[in-house]
């Protein structure tokens, strides 16, 4: 489990495939998730995507609940796959959305990509982290520059939605760059008084 101040990730149970079922088929959602509005799936197919991480039995995909410390409800999920095709884990691949679309814009996100920098320098010794999203997703992109990823590359008409194909942009972010930005990320927000879960 990591605890920010006004969210919790932790691991993925089973309970949460009911919200993960109605995230992954909704096309806003979707379309900012995985550029794949169109994209539909199986509560059974959604089951058996994350079933080791419900079991917690998988070092390379790290999947977690975004879980909103006021309300103790989840609002997104976020993930950090790390990479397989090396000798070592040096790296991985980033990734969050939130799936409430009225916690959008309150400042959820940063505080999620910040835990997921802590957990993936500090604890698991990554040297860098890579993010993806397609060229018009404007939310991401800011929010990966805010916390310090640097465009890296375009690869040209690689993903199709929407009738017409959208350019994919790939950031990037070593551990020694994240180590001297450090002090600048922008502050936690302030905590929020915490109401137990209604039973």
């Amino acid at each position: 489990m990591l605890t920010g101040k006004t969210i919790i990730l932790r691991n993925f149970e089973r309970e949460d495939l009911k919200d993960l079922h109605r995230w992954q088929n909704d096309e806003a959602i979707m379309r900012l998730a995985r550029s794949f509005p169109d994209h539909t799936i199986s509560r059974e197919a959604l089951e058996a995507r994350y079933e080791k991480a419900i079991k917690g039995g998988d070092f390379g995909e790290r999947y977690y609940i975004i879980e909103e410390k006021s309300s103790r409800e989840p609002i997104g999920w976020t993930s950090l796959d790390i990479h397989g095709w090396t000798r070592r884990a040096t790296g991985a691949d980033i990734g969050l959305a939130i799936g409430e679309k009225d916690r959008w814009k309150k400042g959820y996100g940063t505080e999620v990509v910040r835990l997921l920098l802590q957990e993936a320098f500090e604890q698991l010794n990554l040297h860098r982290l890579t993010w993806w999203t397609f060229a018009e997703n404007e939310a991401s992109l800011a929010l990966a520059k805010k916390m310090g990823f640097r465009e890296e590359g375009r690869t040209r008409d690689s993903v199709f939605f929407d009738n017409r194909y959208h350019d994919s942009v790939i950031l990037g972010l070593l551990r020694d760059e994240y180590d001297m930005s450090k002090e600048a990320l922008p502050p936690p927000r302030s905590s929020r008084t915490m109401r137990k879960k209604s039973s």
